[in-house]
């Protein structure tokens, strides 16, 4: 019968607080509280210093703590690494560094990242949520117990699974950032596994809904009617209209000029006709500023909420339970229905997977009964032992 290891996981359950257990240059210190433990390292290594030419340095014995460390495979792997560089020369003493906490870690973090809307919403997921709870505890003693409670003690809270789960992306991002500058080893984050949200937006316009939409926007001369006009007829995103300038919409050429998207590059969007004219009866009440959209009260920039406006023009309308990105499927769906096919579709709305494509078409009702009406229907032949069932109010 094989003995056991003593690093077996029925072993390490069993063992008492603050008790080690070694095997094979690999150690394992069972923690004095909870249930977890630390992993360790053994190995022999050059003592580090000068030595005259031709004198091999004297080596030494070297314990080594492996922070976020999960299980004895990743342990042999950093084990086997550490000889692997000794035995090429290549071997450099670990220096000791002060502990690095999240907030200090924020800086080179988000100077890391390149586009400005990520660098806003993970500062503000950091700012209110990740550096509060996890204060000053170092990055390499965060384990994936810590991670998990965290994601849990979000979850009981009024936020929506989709925030937590995007703090949990933040979270996750930072340790991966953290592991290449060298600040801890293991990214604790990997592996939990996240609650699918099952956010996907069914909701687009009626043609009843419609109509009373454009009727109520020509009842405002601000820029409620033009921004409902681009939103509508080119199926961009909210912030993509807002980032819009006069030199973008070129008329002459029937595009529209995006700079600035989610995904990092521009695009250039068909421009309807009847889009044209809106903008072209807005130029003069937007006072002549750079924007399409100036700003409320800093016309040096663009504005940057349209929630007043937006919830005047769906109230006039009477329409509910819309949000100006609905109008992004409505567009997308608009086409699928006309036969547009895919790939066109992409080009036009700056969608870069055909998966995120579909989760942003929604064919209506309607359509998906004329597809299966237009099914056809097979009859029995004749001859065939089919008897025709009548009606209640047939029988006498």
């Amino acid at each position: 019968m094989q003995k056991r290891s003593k690093l077996d996981a029925v072993n390490l359950r069993r063992l008492s607080p603050g008790k080690w257990v070694w095997e094979r240059g690999i150690g394992y210190r069972r923690n004095m509280i909870g249930e977890t433990g630390t992993w360790y390292i053994k190995y022999r290594a050059p003592v580090s210093g000068r030595f005259p030419e031709g004198v091999r340095p004297p080596v030494r014995s070297v314990k080594e703590r492996i922070p976020n460390c999960k299980n004895r495979s990743q342990a042999e792997g950093v084990l086997m690494a550490r000889k692997g560089a000794v035995f090429d020369g290549m071997y450099r003493p670990r220096r000791k560094v002060a502990p690095t906490t999240i907030t200090e870690f924020t800086l080179g973090f988000l100077q890391a990242k390149r586009h400005l809307r990520t660098v806003k919403k993970y500062r503000q997921q950091i700012e209110q949520h990740l550096a509060p709870h996890f204060g000053r505890k170092p990055l390499e003693a965060i384990s994936g117990r810590d991670c998990l409670d965290y994601y849990n003690h979000r979850l009981d809270t009024d936020a929506a699974v989709a925030t937590v789960n995007g703090e949990m992306a933040c979270l996750k991002s930072l340790f991966s950032e953290a592991v290449r500058a060298g600040v801890c080893q293991v990214n604790p984050v990997k592996g939990i596994k996240l609650i699918n949200p099952n956010n996907v937006r069914d909701r687009i316009l009626s043609d009843e809904e419609t109509a009373r939409l454009f009727a109520a926007a020509h009842r405002f001369t601000d820029y409620v009617r033009p921004l409902f006009y681009v939103l509508y007829h080119s199926g961009m995103r909210l912030g993509e209209a807002l980032a819009l300038e006069w030199a973008d919409v070129q008329p002459e050429h029937s595009r529209i000029v995006i700079r600035e998207s989610k995904s990092g590059e521009g695009r250039k969007a068909p421009l309807r006709t009847v889009l044209t004219e809106e903008l072209v009866r807005w130029k003069p009440a937007a006072g002549g500023y750079r924007w399409v959209f100036p700003g409320r009260y800093d016309h040096s920039v663009p504005m940057q909420s349209i929630r007043p406006g937006w919830l005047r023009l769906c109230g006039t309308a009477e329409v509910s339970g819309l949000r100006p990105h609905d109008l992004r499927h409505n567009f997308v769906s608009m086409l699928q229905a006309r036969g547009v096919s895919d790939s066109f579709i992409m080009s036009i709305t700056g969608h870069k997977t055909h998966v995120m494509l579909h989760r942003y078409s929604h064919r209506t009702d309607a359509l998906k009964l004329g597809a299966v009406e237009g099914l056809p229907t097979p009859k029995p032949a004749e001859g065939d032992n089919v008897v025709a069932i009548t009606s209640r109010t047939d029988l006498g």
